[in-house]
């Protein structure tokens, strides 16, 4: 009977060392999981953060590359609307000096 008694301690023993090894064996794995996890994860926002940061630049640029464009349809408004001017008064005076050339006399 006292043999029994050991043989079930020894077991009880060694199943209780061996599952604490296990868990330990399997708790460093998920450990070093959980590093690598989350050090892709902090990768991966650095990246996005990059990434946003670059289109913010990007938008700044179009914003006032169209506020230039605006700025600048405005002023070549302005210069075909002074070149209307200039071509009806040339056509104007060129009408009146084909009239005062027709006016003259050859021989």
């Amino acid at each position: 009977m006292v043999l029994a008694a050991w043989v079930s301690l020894g077991f009880f023993l060694v199943a209780l060392v061996g599952s604490g090894v296990l868990l330990g064996i399997r708790g460093l794995g998920a450990w070093r999981r959980f590093k690598r996890f989350t050090g892709a994860m902090t990768e991966g926002v650095d990246g996005v953060l990059r990434t946003a940061g670059a289109a913010e630049e990007h938008a700044q640029s179009l914003t006032e590359k169209t506020e230039r464009l605006t700025k600048a349809l405005a002023h070549l408004q302005v210069s075909l609307a002074t070149l209307s001017k200039l071509r009806a008064a040339l056509d104007e005076a060129q009408g009146t000096i084909l009239f005062a050339r027709g006016a003259v006399p050859r021989k």
